[in-house]
C-alpha cells in the first residue's frame, strides 16, 4: 500500500469512524444528566488522550510546543463546546441520530461552501451549485417524512 494513501484516507476513516462511535454514544448518556457535566468527564478523557498522543507522536517539549499557539485553540475549544452541546441537546429534544447529524452535517456542507466562494475565493462551479442544492433539497425531504 502506497504511504501517501494511507495519509490522505486514514485521517478520513478516523473522522468518520469516531464520528459515529461518538453520535451512538452520546446518545447513551442519561438524559437526566446536565448534558455540560458529561462534558467535563468528555473534556477530561480527552486531554489525557492527547497528552499521550502528544507524546507519542512529539519528541519536543509540551511547553515549547503550546507557547507556539494562539488564540485560535482557544476559540475551537469554544465551538467544540458548542457542537458537542448542541448535539446532546437536539437528541434529547427528539433527534434521531440517523436525522440529527445527517440535517446538521448537510447544513454544515453548505454553509462552508458559501464561506469558501465569498470570502476564501474557492471556485464556484456549476456542478459546486447543483451538489449544494441537492443537499438542501435533502434536508428539506428528510424533515418532510
Amino acid at each position: 500500500m502506497n504511504e501517501s494513501w494511507l495519509l490522505y484516507f486514514f485521517p478520513l476513516v478516523s473522522v468518520v469512524v469516531c464520528n459515529v462511535v461518538y453520535h451512538l454514544l452520546s446518545r447513551k448518556i442519561p438524559s437526566g444528566v446536565n448534558p455540560f457535566a458529561g462534558l467535563i468527564i468528555t473534556y477530561a478523557v480527552a486531554c489525557v488522550f492527547s497528552i499521550i498522543m502528544f507524546f507519542m507522536t512529539c519528541r519536543r517539549d509540551i511547553t515549547q510546543e503550546i507557547s507556539k499557539l494562539n488564540i485560535y485553540s482557544i476559540l475551537m475549544g469554544f465551538a467544540v463546546v458548542g457542537i458537542e452541546g448542541g448535539f446532546l441537546m437536539m437528541y434529547r429534544n427528539g433527534w434521531e441520530v440517523s436525522k440529527g447529524s445527517l440535517v446538521a452535517n448537510i447544513l454544515l456542507a453548505v454553509v462552508l461552501a458559501f464561506i469558501g466562494f465569498l470570502f476564501l475565493k474557492e471556485e464556484v462551479t456549476v456542478k459546486k451549485m447543483i451538489g449544494i442544492a441537492l443537499c438542501v433539497g435533502g434536508v428539506i425531504f428528510v424533515n418532510l417524512g
